[in-house]
């Protein structure tokens, strides 16, 4: 048995601490708070301090832990916390900017990128963690924590069209080899929004309502959205408003889409519909997992969407990418995606595609102009992870 199945295996004791890995996005949120109020140098305190876990997270080994779950309550109570705070962060950033409170530029700026970084590591974890939830309450939560991606109409495309096509050009979400992902944001986008009003509309048309109809759920969704916006409004005025949205805009919701860019880079599946674990890359990282609330963790997400994040079992075999953070970096370069994701997808031909998607995946090398990634590949399938 490999070093990585034996860490993998549960423990026979209850390891405590596992719930309260999880306050560091709380923690981190507070950071941030104090210091947008103290102001002045202090605005870059809470991304400072996010930095510098990701950092040093970058030079820890895969941690494939499996998490206590004898009083999950505690997780979800904690993830909880975390999208109430998010959303008084964010109202509190508006009311600060209407109240003119930061008065230099270094302060202005160091609040507003702060606010960005830290609503796409921290608010959107759990955002994505509820909205797939089952309990009302949770369920409840996540939708309406989606104005913290600045997109209430996300939860639907994401649950039903990405986890049902993920890894195929039918997914909005999917970037096929030879994408950047400036050309991922153009394509992305529309077709995200064409797909949440084709699966609104076929819901109302089906229920024989009108589009207007209150009862039809895109009515809610705007509804609460438009609450949001006015809460930000009357709190900074336009001001406020506008560098609270743009926060929003450029961090989670965009930011989400490098994630999404990343973690299904030219993967083929070639049976849409069905998932398989090698069908998503994975970053396993100690760290990375807490704060992302172990999306990272993604073959067991999408094996099961439904499952909560605490009963995710990591992968030691699945197909991996370096860091998280790293990852994000490299992917706004796309020379350098380019040269770190080539030889991952080529291991990824040989080892865990099947026939059907190592001749796909030939055809979208040949597409994309990787020619190099189709030399010397081996005339059979493993479908397990080689030896490093």
């Amino acid at each position: 048995m490999s070093t990585a199945t034996q860490n993998a295996s549960p423990s026979s004791s209850e390891n405590v601490l596992d719930y309260f890995k999880y306050l560091l996005s709380p923690v981190i949120l507070s950071s941030h708070a104090y210091g947008l109020w103290v102001g002045g140098n202090y605005t870059w305190v809470g991304l400072a301090l996010l930095l510098g876990v990701l950092f040093f997270d970058a030079f820890l080994k895969a941690d494939y832990s499996i998490r206590s779950q004898r009083h999950a309550w505690i997780y979800d109570v904690i993830v909880s916390i975390t999208v109430l705070a998010s959303f008084v962060n964010i109202l509190f950033y508006s009311w600060l900017v209407g109240s003119g409170h930061f008065v230099t530029t270094s302060s202005a700026v160091g609040a507003f990128v702060s606010t960005l970084f830290i609503g796409f590591v921290i608010g959107a974890p759990p955002v994505h963690e509820l909205f797939h939830r089952e309990g009302l309450f949770l369920r409840w939560l996540g939708r309406i924590g989606q104005c913290l991606v600045f997109d209430p109409w996300r939860e639907i495309t994401h649950v039903v069209t990405h986890h049902m096509r993920v890894a195929t050009p039918d997914d909005p979400d999917y970037a096929r080899r030879g994408d950047t992902v400036y050309g991922h944001f153009l394509r992305t986008f529309p077709a995200q929004w064409k797909e949440s009003y084709h699966l609104e509309k076929m819901m109302w048309t089906k229920r024989g309502r009108k589009w207007y109809d209150l009862r039809n759920a895109w009515v809610f969704k705007v509804a609460y959205f438009g609450t949001f916006l006015a809460v930000l409004f009357a709190l900074g005025g336009w001001k406020g408003l506008l560098l609270s949205s743009a926060t929003l805009f450029f961090g989670p919701r965009m930011l989400l889409e490098v994630f999404n860019y990343c973690n299904h880079y030219g993967l083929i599946s070639a049976t849409p519909g069905r998932f398989e674990k090698h069908h998503t890359w994975n970053h396993i990282t100690p760290m990375v997992r807490i704060l992302a609330l172990e999306i990272t963790n993604h073959a067991g997400h999408h094996d099961d969407s439904y499952k909560p994040f605490y009963a995710l079992e990591p992968d030691p075999n699945g197909p991996q990418q370096p860091q998280f953070l790293l990852c994000v970096i490299l992917a706004l370069v796309p020379p350098l995606f380019f040269m770190m994701i080539k030889p991952l997808l080529k291991h990824w031909d040989a080892h865990y595609a099947s026939p059907q998607e190592r001749e796909i995946a030939r055809r979208e090398n040949a597409r994309a102009g990787w020619h190099e990634l189709n030399d010397d590949a081996p005339d059979s399938v493993s479908g397990k992870l080689a030896t490093a």
